[in-house]
């Protein structure tokens, strides 16, 4: 009943509705999951289909998706048009209530080309008269579909593999209030990755590729597997193939590089969507970034002191590429259990660098700890709710007594189950 009455400034009621539906869904899971998956499988889609019929109560997001399902639908590209310079002459009053709801009016739009495709389908309703509230409910529709064939893949691997209790998504809290319940796209991106993954360990590398291209046209997120690639395909290739390679990509690389940087059109595109849109992710965007914090707070009085978001991206990449190196040697017959660690693992290096964390970030991660081992993904989903605690008062901050506590147990668990546990289980 949460998303009817209340909303993230409500932050006690939040959370301990929160943890109450995490107690229940640890006790399922403990001591009457087993044997009883279709009860399980049930549960979650009558869940979910409740949520179908709730407002958005944490996330203003969807309102931007219709948006720009508005601009793609008319012609205009929502790269390179702004809302607040935008008339689309089509409805002043359901112009008027999404810019006023939406939280980033004066930026671009960041969504890959996918989910632009996939907005039209609300917005086909939408505008046909359809209410701005069964629109998004049409949206939360479509992302139950893809969390169906999630399930189905699932399913079908247990039975494969007779390995990983798929409630342990299916059933999370944060899956149903981040996921239908305010209509986030990260269902979308982990049903492609997982079925690129699957269908890399049986062989289909074309399949696997385009799979793995579509969820990164859902959300860039996946970019972060392409060093391991590379350095996967580098270790299995012959130096005639790896030059080859690199004599492409230098030139094709190169060449956009060098459009960007000294032509006029190319100049201006990239300094627009610097400053107001993808770029603002890294330089102006906030909230609940840790290791972000510490780094901005010793640089501050320095010759730069907004380049926190530059320097801890280098950090980023740097450290990816160095994990991605010394991991994409081993050699394992279990392809997906091995490459669903990898991804947890870059997912984990990325946010903890980041200054942007956010829960629903979370989901691919636990997703994918459904078939390994990985503890923390699950520690992060259960105690990220904390983070609304920004929203409780104005003007918004972040908490430093939740960062505390999130980032302790997180890296706590982090390490304990990746050397403690590790160290004693080989002594």
């Amino acid at each position: 009943m949460f998303p009817l009455f209340l909303g993230r400034t409500d932050i006690w009621q939040l959370c301990g509705t929160f943890f109450f539906s995490l107690s229940l869904y640890y006790l399922f899971l403990k001591f009457f999951s087993e044997g009883k998956e279709k009860i399980g499988i049930w549960a979650g889609i009558l869940l979910r289909v409740w949520f179908l019929f709730t407002p958005v109560f944490l996330s203003e997001d969807t309102f931007r998706f219709l948006w720009d399902g508005l601009l793609v639908s008319e012609g205009l590209s929502p790269y390179s048009e702004l809302p607040i310079h935008v008339n689309l002459g089509f409805n002043q009053g359901l112009e008027k209530e999404l810019l006023s709801k939406m939280n980033s009016p004066k930026y671009y739009s960041v969504y890959p080309p996918i989910l632009q495709v996939l907005f039209l389908v609300p917005v086909f309703f939408l505008k046909r008269g359809l209410s701005i509230f069964w629109a998004i409910s049409i949206w939360k529709g479509i992302l139950i579909l893809f969390e169906l064939g999630i399930l189905y893949v699932f399913s079908k691997r247990k039975k494969e593999e007779g390995s990983g209790n798929f409630l342990k998504y299916w059933l999370h809290p944060l899956v149903l209030w981040e996921g239908i319940g305010n209509g986030h796209p990260e269902p979308i991106l982990f049903f492609f990755l997982f079925l690129g993954i699957l269908s890399w360990e049986k062989g289909k590398v074309l399949g696997a590729s385009l799979l793995y291209l579509a969820s990164i046209l859902t959300k860039i997120l996946p970019l972060l597997a392409l060093p391991f690639l590379f350095f996967y395909w580098c270790r299995r290739s012959t130096a005639r193939k790896v030059l080859l390679f690199f004599g492409v990509s230098l030139f094709v690389f190169g060449s956009v590089l060098v459009w960007f940087l000294f032509s006029e059109m190319g100049a201006k595109i990239l300094e627009e969507h610097w400053r107001k849109g993808i770029g603002v992710y890294f330089t102006l965007f906030e909230f609940h970034g840790g290791f972000y914090y510490l780094l901005k707070n010793l640089i501050r009085l320095t010759w730069y002191p907004y380049s926190t978001g530059i320097v801890l991206g280098i950090l980023s990449i740097v450290t990816i590429c160095f994990y991605s190196f010394r991991i994409s040697k081993i050699q394992t017959n279990n392809k997906t259990v091995f490459l669903l660690i990898v991804w947890i693992h870059l997912c984990g290096i990325y946010y903890l660098f980041s200054s942007t964390v956010h829960p629903w970030y979370f989901l691919p991660i636990l997703a994918a700890s459904v078939f390994t081992k990985t503890i923390w993904p699950s520690v992060a989903s259960g105690i990220w709710i904390l983070s609304y605690s920004t929203y409780s008062s104005f003007p918004f901050y972040d908490r430093d007594w939740v960062l505390v506590l999130e980032y302790s147990l997180v890296l706590g668990t982090f390490f304990l189950e990746n050397f403690l546990l590790l160290k004693h289980g080989r002594s």
